[in-house]
């Protein structure tokens, strides 16, 4: 290669299809913008065109083993992600969606009537967010919430250094400040927690359940007997309906347990016993030991602090607003989502009708779905709505709720209510109401909805491929920050990988880079440059040198001790190959007037541009107060500039040859003058905020607050001085303007019409943005690989069970887990062969012959109380 050439030539072919691909990012933002999102088919052909990618399809041979393995990993978690996406969104239901959760207003409404407009909306969600940041600014700078922080971290410990006896010399806590657990702590350190993961737990739980099957059909046939039996006979003595049904349970649990211990055998029986009897031995452990840890006395002073920090915040002016807000817009939407309810009579699925409103519901509705193992949410909806219609129904019910809400209202807005007897009173009041109603009378109902919750949370995790998705990122970051064995180790290979592979090859892949239209304009001058391009590899320095040199001298007596340091900063190599570059120029003032308007190649090659800069510490002698330069070097070779299309064109090439003999020190000289500037600003803007700093801190006494100040006094004092300089750059800069025009729209100059123009083709990519009907737009077809081909299908949303159930009796659920040691959904009852869902079975027909009736005329389990 030639000392005079670039490391890049420009390619025209690769210019423009690189400056196609990167006005098509712009114009995939513009969509965005306006609300389009990609399909399904655009993101599968995006997806597999990177990972078709060379850089991922054959990674560098230069990449160490494990930094290939992390690249696999990538890839493999591309592709986790590329099936979870289009087999869970199957159908565009995101995107129609994000559509219709952006089209709802009241207007023409036929649905379920809204409260609210969507500018509402928009205003109330400003409103929800301000409130909850007013509220956490006040909760976490108010010093009781930082003391109750600061001793359950203490607490923490505590519990933590007990439970890992190898450890507990460094993890628990010393004496002193277990004794000062009521009192502020100087330090919040957290300390890493003892792995109590649910994964874990689950895969504990599981290793210790008892896998015999001692139960049979033909045992829950005759149970389930019993319990109807039971059920009608309490029936027709008068008995309570739903009392009837519960002794039915009952029953049949009895009878279920007593089978099921006939069919055990004796060496099985004593390990149960023996596990039993540890259990309660170790529940009895853990009781006494949070005795010991948190007694009466310190639950009943937590309790206080907790009073008082509310009381302490609620004084802050700032407070009440923020409540006021943040409960009207619980109340606003409360009260929407219960007429909604009202006004529904089911989920809807499939069929879209007009209302975007119930568009919307439907599409995230079924998407949650999906992603829940396609289980249906009509059982948790169900289960919610029975407490709405049994508040409906019942005054106690509808008026307990009432009196919570007045309750919890008066506690937020009335400043030191809840530190009075009065609330402490109608708090055990409300306890006690809501113990019998929610946990005796509506037992069966709040136990439902507990296990719908969380049944369906359950389907989330066993999702086959939310599984596989999870699993894939779990891979990706084991192996990117541990060992072999699984714990967390530094790989310094993998930075080398990153620094000297990934990172240059990055650069030489962004290639051309399309620069906006730049337009200058003030009394005396107009200048407007467009099309040009930038190459990466080209203006990456060939070459970056850093040097560091420290001189320290300790002295004592009559010599001074002194501290200097000198740094060096070298450049070289930075290269340009530009073409076709439009120009338009305007002097308006002065003679002579020139006006001319044409398209250049400018070309800088070699050594390029190279600069050297040498910065020494500053002495008391010199201006500069921090940094001074004691050198620089600029200089600029093989540069040459090509004039295609000019007014002055043959008065230019007359003259090229002396004018760049002049230009080209002057060029020098003038990046010099720049760069020194520009440091001497640098280092009065620091002084000056280093006295800033230096006022606020004299103008604090107390030395621990000084010290705890200390970055916040400069930070203050920096951002002071940013917001000085920003007004009088905008004073200075009244006549001038300066703009950077994507489009053609956003120019100064509509007129001036330049040839190749970037900011034309952006034009044509934010026009392409907003075509397409609804949220669909033709700018996203992004890549040029295949779609896809053998995705699994769509498996049927379906209820609880596989099919639909009208309610179920929660305590007989219960009982007959207890009595096998764990639900045993993979049993049928009856001859219909309805699956037993929630511990019920589920018949098409109460009536059909050879199929149970457990709980078919009781009001609660058919779901109608």
């Amino acid at each position: 290669m030639s000392s005079s050439a670039v490391n890049r030539p420009t390619n025209v072919k690769q210019k423009e299809q690189d400056i196609n691909a990167k006005l098509q990012l712009y114009g995939i933002y513009s969509a965005f913008a306006n609300g389009k999102v990609p399909s399904n088919k655009q993101i599968d052909v995006a997806l597999n065109s990177a990972l078709a990618h060379s850089s991922l399809a054959s990674p560098s041979k230069k990449l160490s083993p494990e930094g290939q393995k992390l690249i696999a990993d990538l890839r493999e978690v591309i592709e986790q992600a590329k099936v979870l996406a289009l087999t869970k969104n199957s159908g565009n239901l995101l995107q129609d969606f994000i559509y219709h959760s952006t089209q709802i207003t009241t207007a023409g409404t036929s649905g379920p009537s809204a409260p609210i407009d969507k500018a509402t909306a928009k205003q109330h969600g400003n409103e929800a967010a301000e409130g909850f940041r007013t509220l956490g600014t006040l909760l976490i700078t108010n010093g009781q919430f930082r003391k109750l922080l600061s001793d359950a971290v203490v607490l923490a410990r505590s519990v933590a250094g007990d439970a890992a006896s190898s450890a507990a010399q460094r993890v628990s806590p010393s004496e002193e400040r277990l004794a000062q657990i009521d009192q502020p702590a100087d330090d919040n350190t957290w300390h890493d927690a003892p792995d109590l993961s649910r994964d874990k737990l689950i895969n504990q739980a599981k290793s210790t359940v008892n896998r015999n099957k001692p139960g049979t059909t033909q045992d829950l046939k005759d149970a389930t007997a019993q319990a109807s039996q039971t059920t009608e006979a309490q029936a027709n003595s008068g008995v309570d309906p739903q009392v009837g049904a519960q002794q039915g349970a009952a029953n049949a649990a009895g009878t279920l347990r007593d089978r099921a211990s006939a069919n055990v055998p004796d060496d099985t029986k004593e390990k149960g016993q023996e596990a039993k009897a540890k259990g309660r031995e170790t529940l009895n452990k853990t009781k006494s030991y949070l005795g010991e840890k948190l007694p009466k006395e310190r639950r009943e002073q937590t309790i206080w602090r907790l009073k008082k920090m509310v009381v302490e915040v609620q004084g802050h002016q700032d407070y009440q607003r923020a409540i006021e807000t943040l409960l009207n817009l619980a109340e606003t939407y409360g009260g929407h989502a219960q007429n909604l309810s009202s006004q529904t009579s089911g989920t809807v699925k499939g069929a879209h009708a007009d209302d975007h409103l119930r568009t919307a519901e439907a599409d995230l509705m079924t998407l949650l779905e999906r992603f829940a193992n396609s289980t249906s949410s009509d059982d948790l909806v169900d289960s919610i709505n029975q407490i709405y219609r049994d508040a409906d129904k019942d005054p106690e019910l509808r008026n307990f709720f009432r009196d919570l809400n007045a309750y919890i209202r008066k506690s937020l807005k009335t400043e030191g209510y809840i530190m009075q007897d009065a609330a402490t009173e109608e708090w055990n009041s409300l306890y006690d109401r809501g113990q019998y109603l929610l946990r005796d009378r509506y037992r069966d109902h709040t136990n439902r909805i507990l296990d719908e919750a969380k049944y369906l949370g359950d389907q989330f995790d066993k999702d086959p491929q939310n599984k596989q998705f999870a699993a894939s990122l779990q891979r990706l970051f084991n192996d990117l920050g541990n060992d072999e064995s699984g714990k967390p180790t530094f790989k310094p290979h993998l930075v080398k990988d990153l620094t000297n592979v990934i990172l240059p090859a990055i650069f030489e892949n962004v290639r051309y880079v399309p620069v906006p239209r730049i337009e200058y304009s003030d009394p005396a001058f107009d200048a407007v440059v467009e099309n040009l391009v930038i190459e990466s590899d080209n203006l990456t320095p060939n070459v970056f040198e850093f040097g560091s040199d420290n001189y320290v001298r300790w002295g004592r007596k009559q010599v001074a001790s002194k501290f200097s340091n000198k740094t060096l900063l070298s450049v070289s190599g930075i290269q340009m190959d530009l073409r076709d570059v439009s120009y338009y120029i305007k002097k308006k003032q002065g003679f002579p007037s020139v006006t001319d308007k044409g398209v250049a190649d400018i070309f800088l090659g070699g050594q390029g541009l190279s600069f050297k800069v040498k910065l020494a510490t500053a002495d008391k002698k010199d201006r500069q107060h921090f940094f001074k330069i004691d050198k620089i070097e600029v200089d600029v070779k093989h540069i040459n500039v090509k004039l295609k299309q000019s007014s002055h064109k043959l008065l230019f090439n007359i003259f090229k040859p002396l004018l760049f003999k002049v230009i080209r020190p002057v060029l020098q000289k003038v990046l010099e003058k720049q760069i020194r500037d520009s440091v001497t600003k640098a280092d009065g803007i620091a002084w000056d905020i280093h006295q800033d700093a230096k006022k606020s801190a004299a103008a604090t006494s107390d030395p621990e607050q000084k010290a705890k100040n200390f970055y916040s006094q400069y930070y203050t004092a920096a951002q002071k001085r940013f917001l000085q300089g920003k007004k009088k750059g905008e004073e200075t800069a009244a006549d001038k303007k300066v703009n950077v025009a994507v489009t053609t729209q956003d120019s100064i100059f509509p007129d001036v019409k330049l040839p190749g123009g970037i900011s034309s083709k952006a034009t044509e990519y934010k026009e392409l943005a907003a075509k397409g009907d609804k949220w669909e737009s033709p700018v996203f077809s992004i890549g040029s690989a295949k779609e896809s081909t053998g995705l699994p299908n769509v498996p049927a949303v379906k209820r609880r069970g596989g099919g639909t159930t009208g309610g179920s009796t929660t305590g007989f659920s219960n009982q007959v887990e207890q009595s096998f040691g764990g639900r045993q959904q993979d049993l049928s009852l009856g001859q219909s062969g309805a699956p037993a869902t929630n511990g019920v079975a589920k018949t098409t027909n109460a009536n059909s012959t050879g199929g149970t009736t457990l709980g078919a005329n009781n009001p609660v389990v058919s779901g109608q109380a």
